[in-house]
């Protein structure tokens, strides 16, 4: 695969929202245990999940931080035949600034998870990337190096403000992206997170994802493109 070959697996792991944990199971020693995960990335292009000390998955991974989170397309009528991604790594318990940066985030992706998170013994993990297993569809399978897939977002430092600017300055184009995109008319509508790929709204507790026709790197660019999806919408 080439590098413009890699845009479809990032959208593709930018789009979904949740993913299978495998751990290796201090229980049932040696063998696989498989969890159902949420996740968010974060700015350097970890995955980043939120899971309690009391859970088999977290134990087993303060024993062993090898793991694998497997991703697949939640949309698809036949799982075999929609994309998915097996994402190997090491999982890193986050602390101080780190932990905080990846709580303000989790929080916009999952509100619910402010009250969760401070009811119980949880912790934020970071899953540093070693390699990537990708099927696309038939034939369509790959090995992907942990460097070559880059979720790295160049926006991170402009995200607050963009954020801020759409959410207060713009609800009737989010609604808008909403009725094009999602064919749903949202009571409330609120941008959660915005990449080179696309950006993500929160319609009454319900994650949409909208894809840019075009990868973005810059704050400038990240405007025309909502500027013109904005305008497509109202179209």
């Amino acid at each position: 695969m080439n590098s413009h070959d890699f845009l479809p697996v990032r959208a593709f792991v930018r789009s979904q929202r949740f993913g299978v944990l495998a751990t290796t199971s201090l229980a049932v020693p040696g063998y696989p245990f498989g969890s159902v995960t949420p996740y968010v990335i974060d700015a350097e292009g970890y995955l980043i999940i939120l899971i309690s000390t009391l859970a088999q998955h977290t134990r087993n991974l303060a024993a062993d931080g090898r793991c694998s989170l497997t991703i697949i397309d939640a949309a698809a009528g036949d799982p075999q035949a929609g994309s998915r991604l097996t994402w190997l790594a090491d999982a890193r318990r986050l602390s101080g600034a780190d932990a905080e940066r990846a709580h303000s985030r989790y929080l916009r992706f999952f509100p619910d998870s402010g009250e969760y998170h401070q009811t119980h013994d949880f912790s934020y993990y970071g899953l540093v990337p070693v390699k990537h297993r990708y099927i696309g569809g038939f034939g369509d399978i790959h090995w992907i190096e942990a460097d070559q897939l880059a979720l790295l977002n160049p926006l991170a430092e402009s995200e607050a403000g963009i954020l801020e600017h759409m959410n207060s300055d713009h609800q009737a184009a989010l609604s808008h992206y909403c009725q094009i995109f999602a064919e749903i008319t949202p009571a409330e509508v609120q941008m959660v997170g915005v990449d080179p790929d696309g950006f993500d709204l929160l319609a009454d507790e319900v994650l949409l994802r909208v894809p840019f026709e075009q990868p973005v790197t810059t704050l400038a660019e990240a405007r025309q493109a909502l500027v013109a999806l904005a305008q497509g919408a109202s179209a």
